[in-house]
């Protein structure tokens, strides 16, 4: 079974708040952010590039502007608050809520 359904080769998902920053700040398009049973929050970023910057991001350091960033990483932390707020109790039926990234 897998954890997350299939998705497209051009779309990843990922619990890192400062990838998801990094993939704003290169462009990539937020297609969600989804929360699961266990209050974790993902998002699905679409993309053509998204693969290969994940790949240079797990490789090693990269190149971003610092303003761009710090601007990113708030919205993702503003989205992260808006999905849930972690001293909430978890829900007793396992789902998965997806919000809206705008």
């Amino acid at each position: 079974m897998e954890r997350y359904p299939s998705t497209a080769a051009s779309r990843i998902i990922t619990n890192d708040l400062y990838l998801a920053a990094y993939l704003l700040c290169e462009g990539c398009e937020l297609a969600a952010v989804e929360r699961n049973e266990r209050r974790r929050v993902s998002f699905v970023f679409a993309g053509a590039r998204a693969r290969a910057l994940r790949e240079a991001y797990a490789a090693g350091p990269v190149a971003v502007d610092v303003r761009s960033l710090r601007g990113h990483l708030i919205q993702v932390r503003r989205l992260m608050d808006g999905a849930q707020q972690r001293s909430e109790p978890c829900p007793s039926s396992p789902s998965r809520t997806v919000l809206s990234p705008a």
